[in-house]
């Protein structure tokens, strides 16, 4: 099964060629083409991602990069077109949307509508991010949970399989990729401050004390911002007494990523008291934190953690055709160019 993969939900411009197929012991799949461009220089200045500044650059970008794949490829070939539909920033999917449509009736194929979580879910997969050989899918061992961090979302989930799964918790506020990017900005890194406050927080230590909000509450849902509030507060704090400096912000970094995923693990660990899994899949951008990786392998050090290949964390073409192959294995309905739609707030 072939699929040609687009996806633009935020401010990265991903597509992918994937191959699939059925094998008796597992499924596999072959990485044929991607391509990727990102917008970070782009929003740099900002200190964010801007939606309008995003739909621009997608709308540039989506041309090339699918010019590149059709001049290797012949497209007409392909199965189905997967599209992350959404959640995302609506300016940034319209562009999408509108690029898809024109490829499908160009190619006359019909379009795979993608969860773009979903994507992220499936990443875990794949072993490598290698082009042109064929891998077979990993086999998770059910029931399992499922952990969602990004920059736009943190999502705790119960799976009994790869296709039925309920969400358990979420965050209330921020999301924990956008409190780490956020919590770079006070302690004056450039963007993107979530990958910068880690490098940080490997030269300092955890002297801060910070508060772990939702601790105390039974639910699985999160909540970030007041975090970020007290950090802000200990900035202004060692700011007035001059005494915010380099060493200083190590050991606010390394205080404020520590006290962050302490409140992820703490959720993860009462979901896993309950439910019991076998496994553990934890999936986004922010699961590329080498920290949080070391955290969860030693507190679940009886759990299979799988966690996404390198370059197979943030967003890209190749998660998406994963999300799709797997929607075709659930029956999903494809759409007409015509019948497409997008939805900024898609719930898993």
């Amino acid at each position: 099964m072939l699929i040609l993969a687009i996806e633009t939900t935020c401010d990265e411009t991903g597509l992918a060629l994937v191959d699939f197929r059925v094998d008796a012991d597992a499924d596999e799949v072959k990485i044929l083409a991607e391509e990727l461009r990102s917008q970070f220089s782009l929003h740099r200045k900002y200190g964010g991602v801007v939606p309008i500044l995003a739909s621009r650059a997608h709308r540039k970008n989506l041309p090339i990069l699918y010019e590149r794949i059709k001049n290797k490829f012949d497209l007409k070939k392909i199965d189905a077109i997967a599209f992350a539909v959404g959640p995302g920033l609506p300016p940034a999917l319209i562009a999408g949307k509108e690029f898809v449509i024109k490829i499908a009736e160009e190619l006359d194929k019909k379009i795979i509508p993608v969860n773009h979580m979903c994507g992220h879910l499936y990443s875990v997969l794949v072993a490598k991010k290698k082009k042109a050989v064929w891998q077979k899918l990993k086999k998770i061992i059910f029931p399992a949970l499922g952990l969602v961090v990004s920059g736009g979302h943190t999502e705790l989930l119960a799976m009994d399989s790869l296709t039925r799964f309920k969400k358990l918790g979420e965050t209330l506020d921020d999301a924990v990729g956008e409190s780490l990017d956020k919590a770079g900005r006070l302690l004056e890194l450039p963007y993107p401050g979530g990958p910068n406050l880690e490098k940080l927080a490997l030269r300092g230590k955890p002297f801060f004390s910070l508060p772990q909000p939702m601790s105390r509450q039974k639910s699985f849902n999160f909540s970030f911002s007041g975090l970020k509030t007290a950090l802000a507060e200990k900035v202004d704090e060692l700011k007035k007494i001059n005494r915010f400096n380099q060493e200083i912000k190590q050991d606010l970094a390394c205080s404020y990523q520590k006290a962050t995923f302490e409140s992820l693990i703490f959720k993860l660990k009462s979901a896993a008291e309950n439910f019991q899994p076998k496994s553990i899949l934890v999936s986004g951008g922010v699961s590329a934190n080498l920290t949080l990786r070391k955290f969860l392998i030693k507190i679940f050090p009886k759990k299979k953690i799988f966690f996404p290949a390198k370059g197979l964390e943030t967003d890209d073409g190749v998660k998406v055709a994963l999300a799709g192959y797997f929607a075709l294995k659930n029956k999903i309905e494809l759409k007409e160019s015509f019948s497409l739609d997008i939805d900024s707030n898609l719930d898993l």
